[in-house]
């Protein structure tokens, strides 16, 4: 039954497909540079590539947004989302699935009574802001630069075309790779935290879930691709700015360079070093792809060519998504959940015990508020939230250090399931240190961790930086093969 819940996300890769793939080879075919099924084909192969070998990050991201614990909830969120996409898509408009799945996401919180994960949340804001505006400005600069380049270097017209030909192969190419690193995330995000596959291990080989996920989300996208994208690449290539060759690669390259810039983990490590903030999340390809016409159409002077009234649907196409989305995806949770019986969620229970109130070091008015809700269970995350919010002088950087603390996580510890875990992946060490807590019985995952972190075999994490990411995916990994599931 889990492996069915999964088609809800294998429809939204198949409308991701059929919908965004005019980012990847729109303006490849509307200006009759490539055949129609060549470019489809490319950006099948490297969006599965992409999505492989570089979607990690966005996906656990994109997860963190809502937490959605059920599977029966990550497949109704997906179903929503990707009902809303085709029904936009069947109407010719080029939407935003990341905006259509937050939306989905939103509606999941609401229904549950939970609450949307505000730093993540915050940083897909930022990088829907932020990309058009970075496809308009790199459209624009290497428009300037290859128009330059070109009418100033003589070639026979065949030669040029050749060129441009094996240019819109290659940047396509590195379009369709970027695309699946970026937008896996909106595939197979919801099911982080619900992932029904297991880890496959054949001697030294390793297949994660996650990488199991990765590789059937891709495939799907990559279904969308070759049977349903005909219509909106019509879209794209011809009905919002007529463009020439050169014009069409410099906007899938734009494209291409705006998506690895949130997708790549090496890339948010080299802007860290100058204090530029990067969030790795999936972001609109079909904003970004806008925004690089525009940006073109600025370069060439042609900014009055531009059809604004196709643009203008399109902006309000971007409006509607997300609103259609919560809606909807409210809706069907409440249908699978009271009418098909199918679990969506899983409660997400907190409390203030008496761990919690020793990590707390506040001022002696604000301790004495927070001590009157010592003990009580709370039964989901926005009631405990409303609650916390009526204390005088709750700043939200406090606020949200409380509700991470005082989640209930339910945690045994039974080294008899060590060994379903990959081998490599835990050292002979840290094996005998989690025996050492057989039997051991942890409130919130913050204790447990604490704990791990003391035992010597574990210490090498302790001071190290640079290894945090790593003790991060081991306490995950045995938090979920440890948790006793909401009892």
């Amino acid at each position: 039954m889990s492996y069915l819940f999964l088609s809800g996300g294998l429809l939204l890769g198949w409308s991701l497909g059929a919908n965004n793939t005019a980012d990847i080879f729109g303006t490849a075919i509307g200006s009759k540079m490539l055949k129609l099924r060549t470019a489809l084909r490319i950006a099948a192969i490297f969006v599965i590539l992409g999505a492989v070998f570089q979607g990690e990050y966005t996906t656990r991201n994109i997860g963190e947004l809502g937490k959605i614990n059920a599977i029966g909830g990550a497949f109704t969120v997906c179903l929503a989302t990707a009902l809303t996409v085709i029904w936009m898509t069947k109407a010719g408009f080029l939407v935003s699935i990341t905006q259509a799945l937050v939306g989905g996401i939103v509606g999941w919180t609401f229904f549950a009574g939970d609450f949307i994960n505000v730093s993540s949340l915050s940083g897909i804001i930022q990088a829907w802001i932020t990309a058009p505006l970075l496809g308009f400005l790199i459209a624009f600069i290497l428009f300037k630069i290859l128009h330059t380049k070109f009418t100033k270097t003589p070639i026979n017209l065949f030669s040029f075309d050749f060129i441009l030909r094996i240019c819109f192969i290659l940047v396509g190419a590195l379009a369709a790779f970027s695309f699946g690193a970026n937008n896996i995330a909106n595939i197979v995000g919801v099911y982080v935290f619900s992932n029904p596959f297991p880890n496959i291990n054949i001697g030294y080989f390793r297949i994660s879930s996650l990488n199991i996920l990765l590789i059937v989300g891709g495939i799907s996208i990559a279904a969308g691709i070759l049977t349903g994208s005909e219509r909106v690449i019509k879209t794209v290539g011809e009905k919002i700015l007529k463009l020439s060759p050169l014009a069409g690669i410099v906007v899938v390259l734009s494209q291409s360079l705006v998506l690895l810039i949130f997708s790549s983990k090496i890339i948010k490590d080299i802007f860290a070093l100058i204090r530029i903030p990067l969030p790795l999340v999936p972001v609109s390809s079909s904003q970004v792809v806008i925004g690089a016409m525009i940006g073109i159409g600025f370069a060439r002077g042609a900014g009055r060519l531009i059809n604004f009234g196709v643009l203008k649907d399109i902006i309000l196409a971007w409006l509607i998504t997300p609103v259609a989305s919560a809606i909807l995806s409210f809706i069907l949770l409440f249908f699978a959940q009271n009418v098909f019986q199918i679990t969506v969620k899983y409660p997400t229970r907190f409390v203030i015990d008496k761990s919690v109130i020793q990590k707390l070091e506040f001022s002696e008015n604000l301790y004495n508020q927070i001590i009157k809700h010592k003990n009580k269970v709370y039964p989901n995350g926005r009631t405990f939230k409303m609650e916390l919010q009526k204390i005088k002088g709750m700043d939200s950087k406090t606020l949200n250090y409380i509700i991470d603390l005082s989640r209930i996580d339910s945690i045994l510890v039974d080294s008899t399931k060590i060994k379903t875990l990959p081998k490599r992946w835990l050292t002979p060490e840290e094996v005998d240190a989690l025996k050492e807590l057989h039997g051991h019985l942890y409130v919130h995952l913050w204790q447990f961790r604490e704990d791990i972190i003391e035992k010597p075999a574990f210490s090498i994490y302790k001071n190290n930086p640079e290894k945090k990411h790593e003790l991060d995916k081991k306490i995950q990994l045995l938090y979920h093969i440890f948790r006793k599931l909401y009892q």
